[in-house]
C-alpha cells in the first residue's frame, strides 16, 4: 500500500512551523544550534528534544522553510529555559517596562498582558490589535522592547499581504497612513478561520497580533472599536538606553522563559477553547485562562482590571452612539405595543437618543431607511408613508439584534422572544 507521497513505506514528509498533535506533543521552532537556521523542538509531558526532524508514526516533521532575512528580523529561542513562578515572569517582565518606557505599574501590567497574549495567537479566535498614540521616539523604543520579549515579533515600516503569515508572526507596525477601505480588509482577515485567496488557488489566514502605532486619532479610528488603544504621556524621567546589545540580551533572556510559559501551558488554553465564546473584555480573550496559569494573582488583577474596564466602557459608548443601535433601543418599546412605526419617527427618536449621548452628526430618514435594510427591518408602505410592521418575524428580528449588541433592555411580559433572552434584564 502506497502513502501519500506514493512510495510504499516511506513517511509522509510535514514542513512545519510549530502545532500540537492530538496526543498532546507540541512542536515549535527554535534556533539551531549553529546559528543560521531553524531546528524543531518536541514537547512532550514536561521533557524536550531538538533536532532537525522528528517522525511521528508515518510522518517525518521537518522546519518549514524560513528566508535568510527573517532571522535577522525577529527572534527565536535556542531551547526553552525555566522561569520560576509565572507571576515571578510576569512582574519581571512589566519592570522592563518601567525601567526603558517609564510606564507606571498599571500600564506596565497591562502591556505585559499584550507581551503573553502573543505568545498564544493560535487560542484566540481573534487575535489582539492595539493601537498606540504618542511621539513617534518613543513608540519606536517601545516597538524594540517589544520585539526582544513578544513570540515572532517583526518591526515594520509596511504592510503587505507578502509579509510572513505562515509564521503567525506580532507585527509592530509603524505605518502613518491606511485608509479606512485598507484596514477595514486588514480588520475582517483578522479571525481564525477566515481566509484570503493566495497565488495559484491557494488560501491564506493571515490572522496574528498586531501592535500599531497611529500618530493621530484618525489614523487609530480605521482600525475599529475593537481595537484596544494606549496613549504614551511624555516622560522627563531619565531611562535606560535600549541599545542594539541590551535588545539581543533581553530577547536572550526572555525569549526562552516565554516559550516554556508557552510550551507548558498551551495544550490547556488550547483545550479550554478560548476565544471561542464572548470575553468579559473584548480585545484580551485570554484574559481569564492567562490568569489561570499565574495562580489569579491578585496583584495583577488588581493592575490589569483598570485598563480593561476603560477599554469595555470605550466600546459600550461607541457602540451606544451607533445608529443602528440607537435604532434598536427606538423601535423595542412599540414593537411590542403597537402594529408599526414609520421611519420618520423612528429617525426622530434616533436623533434623539444619540443628541443626548453627545453625537452631534444628524441622520435623515434616508440614512434611517439604510440603516434598517441593512439590520433586517425592512420597510413597506401603509398608502401614506412608509413603516416598520412589526409582525411576528420582525418582532423576532428586534430581540436577535438586542442580543447581538448585548443590549440590556426591559423584558416584557408576555413575549416569548423577551423570556428566551438570556441578555436581557429586567427593569
Amino acid at each position: 500500500m502506497e502513502n501519500e507521497n506514493g512510495i510504499q513505506g516511506w513517511p509522509v514528509i510535514r514542513p512545519t512551523l510549530g502545532e500540537i498533535l492530538p496526543g498532546g506533543v507540541v512542536y515549535e521552532l527554535v534556533q539551531s544550534r549553529s546559528g543560521r537556521g531553524i531546528e524543531l523542538l518536541r514537547w512532550e509531558a514536561e521533557s524536550y528534544e531538538i533536532a532537525p526532524q522528528f517522525k511521528e508514526s508515518a510522518t517525518l516533521y521537518i522546519p518549514e522553510y524560513l528566508h535568510p532575512s527573517l532571522f535577522g528580523a525577529t527572534w527565536f529561542a535556542r531551547e526553552p529555559a525555566e522561569y520560576g513562578l509565572p507571576s515571578h515572569l510576569f512582574w519581571k517582565n512589566a519592570d522592563l517596562f518601567c525601567r526603558y518606557m517609564g510606564f507606571s505599574r498599571e500600564l506596565a501590567a497591562f502591556m505585559t498582558g499584550v507581551v503573553f497574549c502573543s505568545w498564544f495567537p493560535d487560542c484566540c479566535a481573534r487575535p489582539m490589535t492595539l493601537c498606540i498614540t504618542g511621539d513617534m521616539d518613543q513608540v519606536m523604543q517601545l516597538f524594540r522592547l517589544l520585539r526582544a520579549v513578544c513570540r515572532r515579533a517583526l518591526m515594520l515600516a509596511e504592510l503587505s499581504l507578502s509579509l510572513p503569515f505562515i509564521l503567525c508572526p506580532t507585527l509592530l507596525i509603524n505605518v502613518l497612513k491606511i485608509s479606512a477601505r485598507a484596514a477595514g480588509r486588514w480588520r475582517a482577515s483578522n479571525y481564525c478561520g477566515a481566509f484570503i485567496p493566495g497565488a495559484r488557488g491557494t488560501l491564506r489566514n493571515i490572522a496574528c497580533t498586531k501592535i500599531i502605532f497611529c500618530e493621530t486619532e484618525a489614523a487609530r479610528e480605521v482600525w475599529g472599536p475593537e481595537a484596544m488603544h494606549v496613549a504614551l504621556l511624555p516622560t522627563t524621567q531619565e531611562l535606560a538606553a535600549l541599545t542594539e546589545q541590551e535588545e539581543a540580551d533581553l530577547a536572550a533572556e526572555y525569549q526562552p522563559q516565554f516559550l516554556m510559559f508557552r510550551l507548558r501551558n498551551l495544550s490547556s488554553i488550547h483545550r479550554s477553547g478560548a476565544g471561542l465564546c464572548q470575553p468579559k473584555f473584548a480585545g484580551f480573550e485570554l484574559r481569564g485562562n492567562l490568569l489561570a496559569c499565574i495562580a489569579e494573582d491578585p496583584e495583577i488583577v488588581k493592575a490589569w482590571t483598570p485598563l480593561l474596564e476603560a477599554h469595555e466602557q470605550e466600546l459600550l459608548t461607541r457602540r451606544s452612539r451607533n445608529p443602528g443601535v440607537a435604532a434598536v433601543e427606538t423601535v423595542w418599546a412599540p414593537a411590542h405595543k403597537q402594529p408599526e412605526m414609520s421611519t420618520e419617527q423612528i429617525t426622530q427618536r434616533v436623533d434623539a437618543l444619540l443628541r443626548k449621548r453627545g453625537e452631534i452628526l444628524p441622520y435623515n430618514s434616508k440614512q434611517i431607511g439604510w440603516k434598517l435594510r441593512e439590520l433586517g427591518l425592512d420597510r413597506q408602505n401603509n398608502g401614506k408613508f412608509k413603516v416598520v410592521r412589526f409582525s411576528r418575524e420582525i418582532r423576532s428580528r428586534i430581540h436577535q439584534l438586542a442580543a447581538q449588541f448585548g443590549l440590556k433592555l426591559p423584558k416584557v411580559p408576555g413575549c416569548a422572544d423577551c423570556e428566551a433572552m438570556q441578555v436581557v434584564a429586567e427593569k
